[in-house]
């Protein structure tokens, strides 16, 4: 597949380098020339230096002959005339990263499609979603969601206080039914496992569980955590992510605290929720924090623009009591060094934004891929066509197929889920999702494709 990427940013440089990996030709366009010479040392793609806007630089760039586009620049203006172009010499899907808040309304008076645009990313949305993953399943190390979130997939440590502890999944498949949870990949002493029926899972261990949303509260039970309908959570910050994080927040039972550093900002923001307590106040001091009680919150969410401001706060609240801090950043070259000294969870709204993107292209014909930790295992989401090697066939007839360690997950057939069983025929249309190292997934994503 022929795929222009407007914008070499976080979000396209991360696009570029997963696709690269699946052989698409790529060209990629980026105003800024030295991160165009930055990307050129590291990936092996066309990159022109200019303008997304320019009609001229996006024909050099390919545009006549790409079947898609991805305007992912900071600039939704940009963004929104590149796919208007785009549109114009018949690019068949035309993605755009857009941040406006009036265009990310549900009764947007703007119909986006009219101008060009096939699908759209609101990058405030994706990482408010990704952060209510955590808040769904506490004390969780990775999450990820599948098809609209109906399939979950969450990363936990295991200790000898769980219930899934010292047993192997044939045994745990047994005691929950008639509940699914698929145990996907064990990582041991840095090692990456996919777990056959009779692997013990150990203490120690970190377990990446795929399941569907009916199994939650069983699979929660596993895990050993408590489910609580209303739990405390206090969001910092001052920018359209955190408003857009609240708006969410005010829909549950969760009692939320909104803690502005910006008092016009705070007074706006106010205006907006139903539930949230809105507070005017500066999260990197302990009198605040100690005002808000914030040894009683089960979450400390720090989502300013300024990672200064959440890597410190969230520090601060963590060691004030706070049972769970998540901060933001654009600049997560300091994961390890951040979880070492006691945030829980670091994320970049940049990959966010890449990874929701991919799940988007995924919906056609490329897996989306979802790396387990720091190991070779991937979880990969394929749609079967027809007239392809595993259409029509039984999982056990596909084994002599599937390469070492690779493991059908979930099939998901209209708005069903099937846990499947080597009886399962794979059909034409389903949705799987698979296991497997990422040395695989040329081969396996051929079975899935019209021979």
């Amino acid at each position: 597949m022929r795929i222009l990427i407007v914008g070499g940013g976080v979000v396209g440089y991360s696009l570029a380098e997963h696709l690269l990996k699946e052989k698409h030709k790529l060209s990629l366009i980026e105003v800024d020339p030295e991160l165009c010479s930055r990307i050129s040392s590291k990936l092996d793609l066309q990159i022109i230096n200019g303008s997304g806007s320019s009609p001229t630089v996006l024909m050099e760039a390919g545009l006549g002959e790409a079947d898609m586009v991805l305007a992912v620049t900071p600039n939704d203006e940009v963004n929104m005339v590149v796919c208007a172009f785009a549109a114009q010499h018949k690019v068949s899907r035309r993605i755009a990263r857009l941040r406006s808040r009036d265009l990310a309304r549900e009764r947007s008076s703007v119909d986006l499609e009219k101008i060009g645009i096939t699908s759209v990313i609101h990058p405030e949305k994706v990482l408010a979603d990704h952060i209510l993953q955590f808040v769904e399943t506490p004390h969780a190390i990775e999450s990820a969601n599948f098809e609209s979130g109906r399939i979950l997939m969450r990363g936990y440590r295991i200790n000898e206080s769980m219930e899934l502890a010292g047993k192997t999944p044939r045994e745990i498949r047994e005691e929950i039914a008639p509940h699914h949870v698929l145990f996907a990949a064990v990582v041991r002493d840095g090692t990456g496992i996919i777990p056959d029926g009779d692997e013990r899972i150990q203490s120690g261990d970190l377990v990446y569980s795929l399941f569907p949303r009916d199994s939650l509260q069983r699979f929660l039970e596993l895990v050993g955590v408590q489910s609580r309908p209303s739990q405390k959570i206090i969001i910092t910050g001052d920018s359209y992510s955190t408003v857009q994080l609240a708006e969410a927040l005010d829909k549950t039972d969760h009692k939320v605290v909104f803690v502005d550093p910006d008092i016009e900002h705070a007074e706006e923001s106010a205006a907006l929720f139903n539930k949230v307590e809105v507070i005017h106040g500066d999260c990197t001091e302990h009198d605040v924090l100690r005002d808000i009680n914030v040894d009683t919150a089960s979450f400390f969410i720090a989502c300013s623009d300024a990672a200064d401001y959440n890597m410190l706060s969230a520090l601060l609240a963590k060691s004030e009591g706070a049972h769970e801090v998540v901060a933001i950043t654009t600049e997560s070259h300091h994961d390890k060094l951040f979880h070492s000294i006691g945030i829980d969870h670091v994320l970049n709204p940049r990959l966010t934004t890449a990874r929701e993107i991919l799940e988007i292209i995924s919906r056609g014909h490329i897996g989306a891929v979802v790396q387990l930790s720091d190991v070779d295992i991937e979880a990969v989401r394929f749609n079967v066509e027809a007239h392809s090697y595993v259409a029509g066939r039984p999982i056990k007839k596909m084994s002599g197929k599937l390469k070492k360690g690779s493991i059908v997950g979930i099939v998901i057939r209209e708005d069903r889920m099937v846990l499947p069983g080597g009886e399962t025929v794979i059909e034409a249309g389903d949705h799987v999702i698979m296991i497997t190292h990422h040395k695989n997934l040329r081969a396996i994503s051929k079975l899935f494709q019209a021979q």
